[in-house]
């Protein structure tokens, strides 16, 4: 099951990559124009892609375009179309966007569109709500920038307390839940920002596999955890004495490797 899902995402990835070459040459070509504040010719280029399906960077550089035209030139006009598009994106912006708002926060010689970037970012990661996008999300829990990190924390912990809310009601999770729920990679990048307190609560939700990590790291609140961790464990026990970590009825899963 687990090679299984990974070989479903990188056959998608594959896809994309050899169906989007003239995609990618226009994203190119706007990156480059937007770095050299060429804004007009950006929005130029964007409005042709402003109703793309899937990729939504048409929109993102009409309104971070309009945006620093507002900035340099004071004008309403294109304050109010920065507004627009902004409240088009919000709507819409998901796991498959995150990459392109990072470009725009990594813009540092233009604070006002790293603000907005961070903002969309966080509006990204709040519509964020299938399991299947953890892999995503995990990506930003790497990254230096402490906003991003916690905000990418945030939304894998809202994720997972579904997860555990649904077997504290007396359910069986997935078996794709339990795949990620349980992957090395995604527990150990949650241990390793154990001092933001969303991290801390996402994995005391992960429960029972974090055991088999947490002795690799140090640290009061490291202790802290392994003994939340032992706590729930009792009490899931004592109110579903045949429980494992994913059911509460004891249902075991055949997990295909």
């Amino acid at each position: 099951m687990k090679k299984k899902w990974i070989n479903i995402l990188v056959a998608s990835l594959v896809f994309f990559a050899f169906c989007s070459p003239l995609l990618a040459a226009w994203e190119a070509d706007t990156k480059k124009l937007f770095e050299k504040d060429k804004y007009d010719k950006v929005i130029e280029i964007a409005e042709n892609h402003k109703k793309d399906k899937d990729s939504k960077l048409g929109l993102m550089m009409l309104a971070f375009s309009h945006l620093q035209l507002s900035e340099f030139n004071a004008t309403k006009s294109d304050k109010k179309a920065f507004k627009n598009y902004m409240e088009l994106l919000e709507d819409y912006v998901n796991a498959t966007h995150l990459d392109d708002i990072s470009y725009f926060i990594n813009q540092i010689d233009k604070p006002e569109v790293v603000n907005q970037a961070r903002k969309l970012l966080k509006k990204a990661f709040s519509n964020i709500s299938n399991i299947e996008d953890a892999p995503l999300i995990l990506n930003f829990v790497k990254v230096e920038d402490e906003q991003t990190r916690k905000m990418a924390v945030s939304a894998l912990d809202k994720m997972i307390a579904t997860k555990r809310k649904y077997v504290n009601k007396g359910g069986t999770l997935r078996e794709k839940d339990i795949l990620i729920l349980q992957d090395e990679g995604l527990i150990r990048a949650l241990l390793e920002n154990a001092d933001i307190s969303d991290a801390f609560g996402a994995l005391e939700d992960i429960e029972q596999p974090v055991l088999q990590y947490i002795g690799d790291y140090e640290g009061g609140k490291i202790l802290k955890l392994e003994e939340k961790i032992l706590k729930a464990i009792t009490k899931r026990e004592k109110k579903f004495p045949e429980s494992n970590w994913y059911s509460a009825t004891g249902k075991a899963r055949e997990l295909a490797e």
